[in-house]
């Protein structure tokens, strides 16, 4: 994985912009289910290879120039082949629309939870000279990243406004303090949910415990634990349903003590048990 992280805070018409950080990562063969704060946005652009994006539990395919945006509480998982897997370049946005009353053609950005498609050769260069320009430190790179970003969120508002028919309802995002610790957040239950803990999170946070608990509710409306199930339980399903593993495996891959204990957290938290849950989902 390869990551530039920004520290600028930028405005486009009625947007406020914090751009957090772009990357390229070859994705692991299943990425859970998840969702991301109420300012975040993230761009979605397969460079290579194949696989699958459920948004909402509908399962779309993904194949190169796929482009998909994922906003506000939009619940968003990824299978990569593992014949072919994806390589993908992901810019992550905090965005929300200023106080201004008025309206401009880019508070459609903000205000767009999902969206789909497929790049026309536009959107790649931009991708491409933003990762070299931030790779390579050129002078005046703060600058012209700033210039391309709101380049980039320019192109996805004239798609969204070509393609308004398949636009979800509006659902403008509020103003969300202390952003940049939201991609620390999300990291950390995206990639460490077997083994993380909430010392761990604030450790990483720089926070107390009692601090991050409160962050977690100001920006989720979750406590630690009920993130911490969520992310076991949202992996826990995509292997059921895309792995043949057994399910002492699965249980010991999204880190619980034993069986039992993950056969019992996983009805609680489906009303099925996995084997059932698997069954179901393959019938």
């Amino acid at each position: 994985m390869e990551t530039y992280e920004f520290s600028s805070v930028f405005e486009l018409g009625t947007l406020q912009v914090a751009p957090v950080h772009v990357r390229i990562e070859q994705l692991r063969p299943i990425i859970a289910a998840h969702t991301h704060s109420n300012t975040s946005y993230e761009i979605h652009y397969t460079r290579q290879g194949r696989g699958t994006v459920t948004i909402d539990g509908v399962s779309r395919p993904v194949e190169a120039d796929t482009l998909y945006i994922t906003g506000p509480g939009v619940v968003h998982a990824q299978t990569s082949q593992s014949a072919a897997p994806i390589v993908e370049y992901c810019l992550y946005l905090n965005c929300r629309r200023s106080a201004s009353a008025r309206s401009d053609p880019f508070s459609l950005f903000a205000e767009t939870a999902f969206w789909m498609g497929r790049d026309d050769g536009r959107l790649l260069p931009l991708l491409e000279h933003l990762i070299r320009e931030n790779r390579q430190m050129l002078p005046g790179a703060a600058e012209m990243s700033e210039t391309i970003l709101k380049q980039i969120i320019i192109l996805l508002t004239r798609m969204y406004r070509q393609d308004a028919a398949q636009m979800p309802a509006p659902s403008p995002a509020p103003l969300l303090t202390r952003a940049g610790f939201l991609p620390i957040i999300e990291d950390a239950f995206f990639y460490r949910y077997r083994t993380l803990t909430l010392t761990d999170l604030s450790r990483l946070l720089n926070l107390s415990a009692r601090q991050t608990q409160r962050l977690l509710q100001q920006n989720f409306g979750k406590t630690f634990s009920q993130k911490l199930t969520e992310a076991r339980m949202a992996a826990a399903s995509q292997y059921l349903l895309s792995t043949a593993l057994s399910v002492t495996e699965i249980s010991e891959r999204t880190g619980f003590s034993s069986i039992e204990h993950f056969s019992a957290a996983f009805r609680r938290f489906t009303g099925l048990s996995p084997r059932e849950y698997r069954r179901r989902g393959r019938d």
